[in-house]
């Protein structure tokens, strides 16, 4: 079976080392999918046409060359797909895909189900008409102009990021309507594409985690201490609860809670809140580690008392999973497809978004529980090698792909 997959990202071919769950994949498909011939095609600054590595075949896609073209593509969004149309349909041509997987109904490649006689699956990820409305929920149009000091220049980019944001969402739903094959893991992407996609068919498929997470050998042990350690793992994105932790962090101070909050991802986006909300995280016990690796994130999840996942929208956060593979006892918010992952008590505790003396009181109760979080965390461990187990995985992969195989053949 000939399998080619679109993707933002490189997976193995230049992938970095804080990873990505598409090169998780792939790894798995490599190990177990002896009767797959993968390729693998992603936007690239390398100009070579194809690179062939054992058994995948590498489309590194450079679709804007000139600054004509960049600029083409900044005054208008929609030539986004315009310039990447070709080099999918060259690829197409190259490789004669069987089936071919896009991940993503974010982003463009889905839009060339109708271009074309070969099948397609959209792995659903996130929603971006769904995060766009959960940013605008976390932050008002006034904040940012107040942020910049209402400078023409900043207000410009600002205007112009929603203007490209509005025609990525009207391009998405286009996507959802062009295709007849979806795959997902929670109920929620399942009720998108139940909606956006009427009569179309959805599969179920868990996601693949960093080996060097899924297989550490380093895991949580409970350590009784007076100083509670809270890490959050993410993108640090505003959708990702930064303004939440702020407020939640100055809580626990008032309270006299003695804690130590580390976050890592981006710390860019928390200046942002902290200059809107008035809060500094340096007065908060709140260190910022910035982009950390997969043995670092394992060693951050195995020394802490709890892993806390504060988005304001997410649908299979790929962070909170590897909490529970660790089995850091985890608290997150129930948002969009988090339930599905998090068993309210059992394999995790939920709060609602945007309560901070919530997320506050939960913890300061859970601290020195050690019955109760050695069984969080040995229900976590428990449900999450099961969920995502590397064989299973590509069973379902491979079941995915044969049944729409034959659903086209049969059509």
């Amino acid at each position: 079976m000939r399998v080619l997959w679109f993707s933002v990202t490189p997976s193995l071919y230049d992938e970095k080392t804080y990873g990505g769950w598409v090169a998780s994949l792939e790894r798995i498909v490599r190990q177990y999918g002896s009767d797959i011939e993968l390729g693998i095609a992603f936007e690239h600054s390398d100009r070579c046409f194809k690179v062939e590595r054992g058994s995948v075949t590498y489309y590194p896609m450079n679709k804007v060359g000139t600054r004509l073209k960049k600029l083409q593509l900044m005054l208008n969004y929609a030539n986004d797909w315009n310039f990447l149309k070709p080099l999918v349909m060259k690829v197409i041509d190259d490789f004669k895909p069987d089936i071919i997987h896009c991940f993503g109904s974010e982003w463009p490649f889905g839009l060339i189900a109708s271009e074309i006689d070969t099948p397609v699956v959209i792995h659903m990820q996130g929603f971006s008409n769904i995060y766009s409305l959960s940013a605008s929920m976390c932050c008002r149009t006034s904040d940012h102009f107040k942020y910049h000091h209402y400078n023409p220049f900043s207000l410009f980019r600002y205007w112009f990021r929603n203007m490209k944001t509005d025609s990525a969402n009207m391009r998405e739903q286009a996507v959802m309507r062009r295709n007849h094959y979806f795959m997902g893991r929670t109920d929620w992407d399942w009720n998108i594409v139940k909606y956006y996609s009427p009569g179309a068919k959805y599969y179920y498929c868990a996601e693949a985690l960093r080996p060097e997470i899924l297989h550490s050998e380093t895991k949580w042990k409970y350590v009784p201490r007076k100083r509670m350690r809270i890490v959050t793992i993410s993108s640090a994105s505003s959708l990702k609860g930064n303004d939440l932790i702020l407020r939640t962090a100055k809580l626990l101070k008032d309270f006299g809670f003695d804690f130590e909050w580390r976050i890592a991802g981006s710390k860019d986006t928390f200046k942002f809140f902290e200059s809107i909300i008035g809060l500094k995280h340096s007065n908060l016990n709140i260190e910022l580690l910035g982009i950390i690796n997969a043995d670092e994130v394992a060693r951050e999840l195995s020394e802490a008392d709890v892993y806390v996942h504060t988005a304001i929208i997410d649908n299979s956060p790929n962070s909170l999973c590897e909490a529970q593979a660790i089995g850091c006892p985890v608290v997150a918010t129930n948002v969009g497809g988090i339930p599905q992952l998090v068993d309210n008590g059992k394999s995790g505790i939920l709060f609602p978004y945007n309560e901070p003396h919530t997320l506050a009181f939960i913890l300061m109760n859970i601290h020195g529980n050690k019955e109760l979080l050695e069984r969080l965390s040995h229900n976590e461990q428990a449900i999450s090698h099961q969920r995502h187990d590397e064989y299973e995985i590509m069973k379902s992969l491979q079941t995915i792909y044969n049944d729409i195989i034959n659903l086209e053949k049969e059509r």
